[in-house]
């Protein structure tokens, strides 16, 4: 009997630590720009690959899309790194205009592990705080 592997998601809350005023303007520009874009400013200036998550999001969001609300950022998967010396986790925010974007240090509230996949960051603002939700996908056994 050969062993099976399922595909699992799930989401790692995290927040943003220590952003030094000019990483918090950029960050805070960014997220203003893609609440602009999604409420129909084509003209507001996102990092190309956020104007296409904010497009994807819009699609799926279709006739549900809610004006007066304040959506997460969505980054591709690309932007999770781990291990580096000086903190366990670092988010790289691509920023329209700044090339290499921002690097900043996340705390997670549970480990992420080598087997697990980045598949999606969301980034939200909440209180003047800014915390990250990333979705991580692994294989485990298939339970009988």
């Amino acid at each position: 009997m050969s062993e099976s592997l399922v595909k699992v998601r799930k989401t790692i809350k995290a927040k943003i630590l220590e952003l030094r005023k000019g990483k918090e303007e950029l960050l805070s520009r960014e997220y203003e720009n893609w609440q602009r874009y999604l409420r129909g400013d084509k003209d507001a200036l996102l990092y190309s690959a956020t104007r296409q998550q904010a497009d994807r999001l819009l699609k799926k969001l279709g006739e549900r899309f809610d004006s007066t609300k304040e959506y997460p950022l969505i980054l591709r998967r690309d932007v999770y790194r781990a291990d580096t010396k000086l903190t366990p986790y670092w988010l790289k925010i691509p920023i329209y205009g700044v090339r290499g974007g921002v690097n900043v240090p996340i705390k997670t509230h549970e480990l992420i592990t080598s087997n697990m996949v980045c598949r999606e960051v969301k980034i939200i603002r909440r209180n003047g705080e800014w915390f990250v939700y990333i979705t991580v996908e692994k294989e485990v056994e298939a339970k009988p």
